[in-house]
């Protein structure tokens, strides 16, 4: 009795065969393939045998030869059929032998580096958002300390364009013309170019758009008693545009996006497309909020205009709670800010004065 000759399982294609191929077995006699099947057999010989590989990952081995019907293959299976395969291919196919173990490990490597350039460009977007959040404070001013005054102002341009059809302004009248006045006089030295809109709304509530547009709502002028009232909150308002908080809070609250249109230079709707959004994420810290006051003191000191009106609007709406004050949303009134605002207009309280000549009873009357 002779001894087995070892055998290796295949999966068969061919025109005859199921197209989901057939299992069958194989081995080598005499330099010929012979495949075993449930019916019968045959031989393949040696001359007729090319190897290849193929799969998407390099890693399906194929035997394949012509017969008179038409073209055949028999695929290796699994790493074991692979490894006796190399052991019991006869020394007339050693040379497709080696070439196919070339192929292999080049398309096995270029099959692992893909995987790893995909997972790279997956994870991109995660990392990149990771990174921006890990430093979000120091990539945030470092994008507003690279977007010029000209490119803020477009900016700014850009997101009210956006959300002024959603505002039902006041163009004419009274109060729009006293809004104005009074703007003129607080930014007359700003390197700005201030536009001031009041628009019809009962919430009490005023915002600063990076480059200058200050909106102003019909309800903030309700609440305000007089024009130095209505001016402090202006002038706190203009800090916020002065020391560019407006613009650094937008840029936070869009976060990679404006990273990426600073890095571009590209200040269009194409990357900053739907600022408007944000508006409600425009909220400034304690210290920010702070230093607004105290420029705004300074603002109104320079423009003549008595600076009480700052200390008394906050104030009054700091003890007021109803659904329509927004404004401490964004600006938030505690009690140690307005005490720091009540020192500071106590020091240096002497300058000269130049009222704003402005009927406030008659702007009330005209809302």
């Amino acid at each position: 009795m002779g001894i087995p000759i070892p055998e290796f399982k295949v999966l068969l294609y061919g025109p005859s065969f199921n197209p989901a191929g057939i299992k069958a077995r194989a081995r080598f006699e005499n330099g010929s393939l012979a495949i075993s099947l449930r019916k019968g057999s045959f031989l393949v010989p040696p001359h007729l045998l090319t190897l290849r590989t193929g799969g998407y990952d390099g890693r399906q081995w194929l035997v394949t030869w012509q017969s008179h019907d038409g073209a055949y293959s028999a695929m290796l299976q699994g790493e074991e059929e692979l490894e006796a395969f190399a052991q019991l291919a006869p020394a007339e196919i050693g040379q497709q032998l080696q070439q196919a173990r070339k192929n292999h490990t080049r398309v096995g490597r270029r099959f692992k580096l893909g995987l790893a350039l995909l997972a790279l460009v997956l994870l991109l977007p995660l990392l990149a958002l990771g990174l921006f959040r890990a430093n979000a404070d120091r990539l945030g001013d470092w994008a507003v300390s690279q977007i010029s005054l000209e490119q803020e102002q477009r900016l700014g341009d850009l997101v009210f364009a956006q959300m002024r059809p959603s505002l039902k302004l006041v163009e004419q009248g009274p109060a729009s013309a006293a809004v104005t006045a009074i703007g003129k006089r607080l930014t007359d030295e700003s390197l700005y170019r201030y536009q001031f809109h009041v628009v019809v709304d009962p919430r009490i509530d005023v915002y600063a758009l990076p480059g200058g547009h200050i909106v102003v709502t019909t309800g903030l002028l309700q609440a305000a008693n007089n024009v130095g009232e209505a001016a402090g909150v202006l002038a706190h308002e203009i800090s916020h545009v002065e020391q560019r908080h407006a613009l650094r809070s937008m840029v936070h609250s869009i976060g990679p996006r404006a990273l990426l249109g600073v890095l571009l230079g590209n200040y269009s709707g194409g990357v900053w497309g739907n600022l408007a959004e944000h508006l409600d994420s425009l909220n400034y810290g304690r210290e920010q909020e702070s230093e607004a006051d105290l420029e705004g003191l300074k603002i109104l000191r320079r423009a003549g205009v008595p600076v009480n009106g700052m200390e008394t609007f906050f104030a009054k709406m700091a003890a007021r709670e109803d659904a329509l004050l927004h404004l401490l949303a964004r600006h938030p009134a505690g009690k140690e800010r307005l005490a720091t605002l009540r020192a500071t207009m106590a020091v240096n309280s002497t300058y000269d004065l130049r009222p704003l000549s402005i009927d406030w009873e008659v702007v009330r009357t005209d809302l």
